[in-house]
């Protein structure tokens, strides 16, 4: 693939004409000239733990729990080296299984062990809030203590801890809700001009499907940083879950395709999923009956993330739907 088709297919994707299918297979690193951006060579982690961020930001759980560990062996004493263990022994719990209770406690452990190594990291009090609320009591969790933990933290950091418990809270009475949403509203209020609670804001209306309110938090947070490619993400992807201007979504997730490797979460802002951005371009062109084009992102999403199942799950659906019409 030359860098003169790559520059006719991402005219053809701003233009939304349909995009030619399988134009990176042989053609080496697709990505860079699709982007249309000057893109440095792939990162090569240089370590077991660079090496077990890069597998579990791909949902390689097995390899990256067995790099972790190694990581924590090497370098006991590294509080971040810990929280992803924990991190990783979470994300495995979560999917269930036989071993989900031990995966559970190691996460709990871990977490515990990286607070103690970092005990002024606000973001790994948070990670044990998670964990305290959502693990089962046999495995440590406890939502009476997670709420304390939530409460301190607010003392701390209001934007953080507010969020942090008004997410608790959004999952409770409906008393509980509404004490929720009034907390969220007096905080954003409170810090109009502060992006990463205006962030945290517009996560929470997304989390509690309210997804009016969550598009004008994402409109807000472009229009007060067009250049920020998070804030262009989110507001795309809401859209794009709305089912709204699905080429006004384009536009917006344009700005997040070409990054190969996704912000790492910073503070209480949120990141995305390597290859989320081509997933969710993909779904526009669904919306836009479009299906080559939408094969051809989702192929895109899978050549970053090849564990990405959500974009797995929606290129089986759209050969289902093109075999269907075969048949007809």
């Amino acid at each position: 693939m030359g860098e003169r088709d790559a520059d006719r297919a991402v005219d053809d994707l701003r233009a939304g004409r349909p995009v030619k299918r399988g134009w990176w297979v042989g053609g080496g690193p697709w990505w860079k000239v699709l982007a249309g951006l000057a893109v440095a060579a792939p990162l090569a982690a240089q370590t077991p733990y660079d090496d077990a961020l890069a597998a579990f930001g791909r949902n390689d759980y097995e390899r990256a729990a067995r790099l972790a560990q190694r990581a924590a062996a090497a370098e006991p004493q590294r509080g971040d080296v810990q929280m992803l263990v924990g991190d990783i022994a979470c994300a495995t719990a979560t999917g269930g299984g036989p071993g989900a209770l031990a995966e559970w406690r190691k996460c709990g452990t871990a977490y515990r062990r990286g607070i103690q190594l970092s005990p002024d990291s606000l973001a790994y009090l948070e990670s044990l809030a998670g964990f305290l609320e959502h693990a089962p009591r046999a495995a440590g969790g406890d939502k009476d203590s997670a709420f304390k933990v939530a409460e301190g933290l607010r003392a701390r950091d209001a934007g953080r801890g507010t969020y942090l418990l008004a997410g608790m809270l959004s999952r409770g009475t409906p008393a509980q809700r509404l004490r929720a949403d009034s907390l969220m509203d007096a905080l954003g209020q409170a810090h109009p001009a502060d992006f990463a609670i205006a962030f945290r804001v517009a996560d929470y209306w997304t989390n509690t499907r309210k997804p009016e309110r969550a598009l004008a938090a994402y409109r807000r947070l472009v229009d007060a940083d067009p250049d920020n490619v998070l804030a262009q993400y989110f507001l795309g992807r809401q859209m794009v879950v709305m089912k709204v201007d699905p080429r006004g979504a384009q536009e917006h997730l344009l700005h997040a395709t070409g990054v190969i490797a996704p912000p790492p979460p910073a503070g209480p802002i949120p990141t995305f999923a390597v290859g989320a951005p081509w997933w969710r371009l993909g779904q526009t062109y669904e919306l836009l009956g479009m299906p080559d084009s939408a094969r051809w992102c989702f192929e895109g999403a899978l050549s970053l993330n090849p564990q990405f199942t959500e974009a797995k799950l929606s290129l089986d659906s759209l050969d289902r739907r093109a075999r269907g019409h075969r048949a007809h």
